[in-house]
């Protein structure tokens, strides 16, 4: 594993040829429905952590929901070993699009919950989309992220690379099944606060952060991205602070 020197960077305002804000056509064509709970915000090229990963795409999701609580809060009967409250993993294809390892009733706006949701969710829900289309065409004329005014532009990204770190995401839901998480608590100044995430004992790669505001308007103060290369996994989950 040939690494870049420990690659790190916060607060990117200037993009990167390793960087694609607004990707399209990031889902698997056998999922064409996870684009209504999912904005794609910006694709790296993890090229730009790990030279033997150029070529390897992934993409940072913004869901529409919750409106309030995390997301799966409401939909527990459709949670899996992947997929749990606050948390959701995709299988990343060989040819850079995101099959989701859950079901499409994981989202509380799905149809067949609309018995669960009131007029208030689904104002959300176009709001937020509106606002992701609002702040996607202010891109492709000005360059920049402008979820607010038009003198505000926003991070395309709060973090790249560097090492895991404990916020409340670590204590909001436990990580689903598939997966495991340890806290070693015992140890002070630890590089990555102590924590590493695993699938089937591959260790899983912290690869960004960014908060929902910044291309929403609304979302988490922080979605943070995993990626577990031997298996191609990513993982999902959200800061609220």
């Amino acid at each position: 594993m040939e690494n870049k020197k420990n690659f790190y960077e916060e607060e990117i305002s200037e993009l990167r040829k390793e960087l694609t804000p607004f990707p399209e056509d990031v889902f698997v064509a056998d999922q064409p429905w996870l684009s209504n709970y999912l904005m794609s915000l910006i694709s790296i090229d993890l090229g730009i952590l790990r030279t033997d990963l150029k070529g390897t795409i992934v993409h940072i999701l913004n869901p529409t929901e919750p409106s309030e609580g995390i997301i799966g809060e409401v939909t527990t009967d459709f949670h899996n070993e992947f997929c749990a409250e606050n948390w959701i993993a995709f299988k990343l294809t060989k040819d850079n699009k995101y099959s989701f390892l859950g079901n499409e009733e994981f989202f509380l706006s799905a149809s067949n919950h609309k018995d669960k949701v009131d007029n208030e969710f689904l104002e959300h829900i176009e709001t937020v989309k509106e606002n992701y289309k609002k702040v996607k065409t202010k891109y492709k004329t000005k360059g920049q992220l402008l979820p607010w005014q038009e003198n505000n532009p926003q991070n395309f990204l709060d973090r790249l690379g560097g090492e895991i770190w404990y916020g409340n995401w670590t204590n909001t839901s436990p990580v689903p099944s598939a997966f495991e998480m340890n806290i070693d608590e015992t140890s002070e100044n630890l590089p990555n606060d102590g924590i590493s995430i695993s699938y089937k004992g591959n260790e899983f790669m912290y690869i960004a952060e960014v908060s929902g505001y910044n291309y929403c308007g609304d979302g988490a103060d922080a979605i943070l991205m995993f990626y577990e290369p031997e298996n191609r996994i990513i993982l999902f989950t959200y800061d609220w602070t």
